[in-house]
């Protein structure tokens, strides 16, 4: 009896038994980590240890085969896309300067495909960012340099790096009141307002911040414009 159990536990831990036990252990670890990376590691490393045992039988198992392998590729394949996504985010010096400045509560991953959208616009003093009268039909966001909103040659405000350049009826559909006009050498971020709607149509949480933002930051010229007016 002793050597019967001797025999039967080397069995069980060598060979081909040895492999489907091992196989079978780590896909029930892989059912108890959280990191869904983890996971998909251990499910493939699982598929990987079981195939000897299909294949050195009598008669190859082509079906268990089949389906490991496939497995084995859709894992393949989600574990190549996770370790990517999981890249340390790596911003230009502009890029990074924008993104705190304007945009710091969006996640830097989402941040970089909305970076990769934009355009990077340097403008001579003098020039006009948004004429009186225009429909405005890209987002603007002014990265350095200095802006004036102005109205009858009057300056009504000052935008501030980082700030969203226009007002609420420009971005609302309706003409710009107002000229705004570079007053030293600028440099802008423009994204297509209808580009930006397709990418965000799939994203509901970066649009949802994405709107807060713009709510903040119209909120806030409404805020200064208003000061601006009592003071006068």
């Amino acid at each position: 009896m002793e050597v019967l159990s001797g025999d039967f536990l080397m069995n069980q831990i060598l060979g081909l038994n040895g492999l489907v036990n091992l196989s079978n252990f780590a896909f029930l670890l892989a059912f108890t980590v959280r990191d869904v990376l983890r996971l998909r590691i251990l499910s493939l490393a699982s598929d990987v240890m079981i195939l000897p045992y299909y294949y050195f039988r009598h008669e190859p198992l082509w079906p268990p085969i089949f389906w490991a392998t496939t497995f084995i590729a859709v894992n393949g394949v989600r574990i190549v896309t996770l370790t990517l996504e999981r890249r340390p985010v790596i911003l230009s010096d502009t890029e990074e300067e924008l993104h705190r400045m304007a945009f710091a509560t969006i996640d830097k991953r989402d941040f970089l495909k909305m970076a990769s959208l934009a355009r990077w616009v340097d403008l001579a003093p003098g020039e006009i960012i948004v004429k009186k009268g225009q429909r405005i039909s890209d987002a603007i966001v002014l990265i350095s340099g200095e802006t004036e909103a102005v109205i009858s040659g009057k300056t009504i405000l000052s935008y501030r790096p980082g700030q969203l350049i226009g007002n609420v009826s420009a971005y609302s559909g309706l003409v710009s009141p107002m000229d705004v006009v570079a007053r030293g050498p600028t440099k802008l971020a423009t994204w297509d307002m209808e580009h930006m709607r397709e990418f965000t149509e799939s994203r509901p949480a970066l649009r949802a911040k994405l709107l807060q933002i713009m709510s903040t930051d119209l909120a806030a010229k409404l805020h200064e414009r208003l000061t601006v007016e009592r003071v006068e």
